[in-house]
């Protein structure tokens, strides 16, 4: 059975909330980042800022983000495998998707971005905070981490939990303009790498002396037919606390689960584990006496099989 929190048996990790120097993550920023580093270049050379084209303060953002997905090693700032599946590197016969054209690609680094928690605020969202506040301002969220950091030790200043949260809108909603704000530079109104997903949405709402707005957030659970059925497999196996069976109310509520980092609501987990033990002999479905759990006759020994039965169907 699955201990009670899957993600367990991870390391504590300290709480981040900068390092991108309020730039989101823009499209092809990955796969610029990755390259380099396959050309064998550091991030710290002097010429870093010409040959990736972008200022100093970006190719610290660049470097952030590649830590950030899980897209290279903190300690050494070298590629890891996934990155040199997604952009077809050392080890890979071909990209399974370089210039992220693929939705599932996008979903497959929203997972990434939310499990690894370099960047705090990713995980938070997604497994803490959207479960007290449906509907919530950055006001809100700045109460919650601010609650969070006397509970648990840490302090962050009110403008680093701010900026943080103006990143984050700006990676998953598009259009984002704030009154009274102006980008710094052309390429800073540039969509963040996530918009596609539609994951975050907004609505206006009046200000107490009704003399202006505010703008609420809400992220709704939702079906998710545009995640592959795939990823909740390769979730699982990503997870280092989760054994030969795993129950249905853990899948849709721990941390770091898939109801929980995609948004995802009942009817649409149970149509994946429908596909996926229809798609794979060593999964099962049980649901009898009360108990409703996705059970591993044997786990697969490489997690990276499930994205390359996603990528190169065996039949092309």
């Amino acid at each position: 059975m699955l201990s009670k929190n899957a993600f367990s048996m991870l390391p504590s990790l300290k709480y981040t909330f900068s390092g991108h120097d309020s730039f989101q993550c823009r499209l092809l920023w990955l796969k610029k980042g990755y390259d380099y580093l396959r050309e064998g270049r550091s991030f710290t050379a002097d010429d870093a800022p010409v040959i990736l084209g972008v200022g100093n303060n970006m190719v610290r953002a660049i470097k952030h983000w590649l830590r950030a997905f899980g897209l290279v090693d903190e300690a050494t700032d070298t590629p890891t495998k996934l990155a040199d599946l997604i952009f077809g590197g050392r080890d890979a016969d071909a990209p399974f998707d370089a210039f992220l054209e693929d939705n599932a690609t996008l979903w497959l680094l929203h997972y990434q971005l939310v499990k690894t928690r370099f960047a705090s605020t990713y995980w938070i969202i997604f497994n803490e905070f959207r479960k007290r506040k449906i509907e919530f301002t950055r006001e809100d969220y700045g109460r919650f981490i601010e609650q969070k950091g006397r509970e648990e030790g840490f302090s962050i200043s009110p403008k680093s939990i701010i900026d943080d949260f103006g990143v984050f809108l700006k990676m998953y909603h598009r259009g984002i303009a704030e009154r009274g704000v102006k980008t710094k530079d052309r390429e800073d109104s540039f969509s963040g790498i996530l918009t596609e997903l539609n994951l975050v949405h907004s609505f206006p709402r009046k200000t107490e002396d009704g003399k202006g707005e505010i703008p609420v957030f809400v992220i709704t659970p939702s079906d998710r037919d545009d995640v592959p059925a795939d990823w909740i497999l390769y979730c699982l196996l990503d997870s280092p606390g989760v054994g030969l069976s795993v129950s249905l109310e853990t899948l849709e509520n721990d941390p770091g689960m898939p109801c929980a980092v995609f948004a995802m609501n009942r009817a649409g987990l149970r149509r994946k584990i429908e596909q996926l033990v229809s798609q794979y002999d060593f999964l099962t479905y049980n649901d009898q006496a009360g108990v409703r759990e996705l059970q591993f006759r044997e786990k697969p020994a490489d997690k990276y099989k499930v994205l390359r039965d996603y990528y190169v169907p065996a039949n092309v």
